[in-house]
């Protein structure tokens, strides 16, 4: 009878995992996880769970009158409870969370990205730099971030725009903060942070809203490394977006 449960449990964790696969698929959080291009391997898991699920249950149906000898040792009982938590505690959290978004707590004690360098150099380096205005979108984030820490000699009192989210650390003085974007290679567990200093009147500001500024750029610094540093002109609180995460493949410099 025991074999009889297990196997029951088993198929109902296997389809669990696959549903919860599928809530987030549909509803849209699941690239709050993973990456886009992880999201066809998900949905393979998901087949496959599905699969091996109804392949458990109809195990366990023909072999109900079979001999349930066990020739090892039975773990015991906490060790079960244990080892199906790890399956059950993730299927029951997948279904009741609706924000799966990290936490400032969390972004704090990672703090910024100094430097980063595109695993793909396809861009004109160095054309930001020369704008009158920059203008910093989602697909530029990157080569704008990439041309300003090569060039901060040049970037004294250039305009910049941008969109992010107010993020502060424990170190930042009143009127500091950064601007910000997470950007996830594979999972969320990789999320790194990247953002911009910013000086000026931020106390009213809240960390983790969503705002466009206008701002000049100057050299800083940022933990004893020189980064472009904006003066704020201007602030305009918007909504979050839909897709919060940057997409692109980058090798975080340590």
């Amino acid at each position: 009878m025991k074999s009889f449960f297990i196997q029951r449990l088993e198929g109902l964790l296997l389809l669990g995992l696959g549903l919860m696969i599928f809530k987030l698929y549909v509803s849209g959080h699941l690239t709050k996880l993973i990456a886009p291009k992880m999201v066809p391997y998900a949905l393979a898991a998901l087949f496959a769970f599905l699969v091996i699920s109804l392949l458990r249950m109809k195990k366990q149906k023909q072999g109900l009158h079979n001999c349930e000898c066990e020739s090892h040792r039975e773990p015991s009982p906490a060790m079960k409870v244990l080892k199906y938590s790890l399956f059950f505690i993730p299927i029951i959290l997948g279904f009741i969370l609706t924000d799966f978004t990290l936490s400032g707590e969390v972004l704090a004690k990672r703090g910024m990205a100094q430097q980063q360098t595109p695993l793909v150099s396809s861009y004109d380096a160095g054309k930001h730099v020369n704008s009158e205005k920059i203008s910093v979108t989602d697909d530029n984030y990157f080569e704008v971030l990439d041309d300003l820490l090569n060039n901060l000699d040049t970037i004294e009192g250039k305009e910049i725009e941008l969109s992010g989210f107010i993020y502060r650390e424990d170190s930042f003085k009143e009127k500091q903060m950064a601007i910000a974007r997470l950007s996830m290679s594979c999972c969320v567990v990789d999320a790194t942070l990247y953002g911009y200093m910013v000086n000026g009147n931020v106390k009213n500001m809240k960390t983790n809203d969503w705002y466009t500024i206008t701002g000049t750029l100057k050299k800083g610094s940022y933990k004893g490394e020189a980064v472009p540093v904006i003066d704020l002109k201007e602030s305009k609180k918007i909504k979050a977006p839909e897709e919060a995460y940057l997409y692109e493949n980058v090798e975080i410099i340590q």
